[in-house]
């Protein structure tokens, strides 16, 4: 069974939607940053280890959104 080639337009839409989704993300990543760094704040330095690791694992979600936007707009150029 053969799949149905996309067209140029479908290409264009899909690309713009993970754009979109991708913002959303990061924006929501965002979010949550700036809120767990208000809860390591008020957190006791002898229990800062799960808002510095929840922290550290946020970053690490926004090095890898920054990578894959900038690996889909180079195959974007490229194309």
């Amino acid at each position: 069974m053969s799949q149905p080639t996309a067209t140029p337009a479908d290409v264009d839409a899909s690309a713009a939607k993970d754009r979109h989704t991708l913002s959303e993300t990061a924006c929501d990543l965002i979010v949550i940053e700036h809120r767990l760094r208000d809860v390591r704040r008020w957190t006791p330095e002898a229990a800062g280890a799960h808002p510095d690791a929840a922290l550290s694992s946020v970053a690490t979600a926004l090095d890898a959104l920054h990578a894959e936007h900038t690996h889909r707009t180079t195959e974007q150029e490229q194309s």
